[in-house]
């Protein structure tokens, strides 16, 4: 199981207020993943999903494109739609980066 940093909790309460105080003192400390209790729990559709993804700053985007392209993040795993809802946020935000993840 990965230990999440501040950095991730601080993401994940900013993708999943939902969560605050309900996965104890440190939100998101049972998840593997950040983006994976979002998509399969809580967003209700792709375009819900692309909401809370916009929520990031451009620098916490571009964190969560490190994390998937170390592993350290599971992206191909999202429910049906998100994975396309994520990189078109990131293409119009960050595209650059999105190619790395194109090109991986």
């Amino acid at each position: 199981m990965r230990t999440f940093t501040e950095l991730d909790k601080k993401i994940l309460a900013k993708l999943a207020p939902e969560f605050e105080g309900t996965t104890g003192p440190a939100p998101g400390h049972d998840y593997k993943f950040i983006l994976l209790p979002v998509s399969h729990k809580l967003s209700e559709s792709p375009e819900d999903f692309a909401a809370r993804i916009n929520k990031l700053t451009d620098d916490e985007l571009g964190y969560i494109i490190d994390l998937i392209l170390t592993g350290e993040e599971d992206s191909r795993s999202l429910a049906e739609g998100d994975y396309d809802a994520l990189v078109e946020v990131m293409e119009k935000r960050l595209p650059k980066r999105v190619d790395e993840l194109k090109n991986r």
